[in-house]
């Protein structure tokens, strides 16, 4: 994980766990409580084709009832970290938020609002900065429903966009 908060790492909590994920879970918490800001790198294909393993994340603090249905949601339970879709607000009274990451077939478990540590804003990928879309292209849809259905083809698919960006890069550093 890229934290850039120098002053978080010089002050680490006083409750801090020796797990490294369960300290990961805290110190993004207190980045996002002291300074309302976090970038970190992405892992895990939850979220493709929306997030790629390796995409740079920008998390904005904002208060629970700002959240609405298709915000990207980071939340901290159980010591890790998780970056999925809000699918359902909380109802009248229960406080719960539902999320599903794209790739997924299930929902996770509710949400509570102590649980809710941010927003993706936007994330970067290969350099480039780029919105947060609230809904899946016709396309994309398609695409996670082929992901969900079979692990063989999230890394054919990881893998064949890796090539290409990695083809991209190098081209593009020969004509400089």
């Amino acid at each position: 994980m890229y934290v850039w908060a120098k002053e978080a790492f010089m002050t680490p909590s006083a409750n801090a766990s020796t797990d490294p994920a369960t300290a990961k879970c805290e110190l993004a918490g207190e980045v996002l409580r002291s300074f309302g800001s976090l970038r970190f790198a992405a892992t895990g294909w939850s979220m493709l084709p929306t997030i790629w393993p390796g995409d740079t994340l920008v998390v904005e603090r904002v208060p629970p009832d700002q959240f609405r249905v298709g915000d990207i949601a980071l939340v901290g339970r159980k010591g890790t970290l998780c970056v999925h879709r809000i699918i359902c607000l909380p109802e009248a009274g229960d406080g719960f938020w539902i999320t599903q990451g794209d790739a997924l077939q299930t929902p996770d478990h509710p949400v509570i609002e102590s649980e809710l540590l941010g927003l993706i804003t936007r994330f970067i990928r290969s350099g480039k900065s780029m919105g947060v879309p609230a809904s899946l292209t016709v396309f994309e849809r398609l695409l996670a429903q082929i992901i969900r259905r079979s692990v063989f083809s999230a890394r054919v698919f990881v893998y064949a966009t890796g090539r290409l960006q990695a083809r991209r890069e190098s081209i593009l550093q020969c004509q400089s």
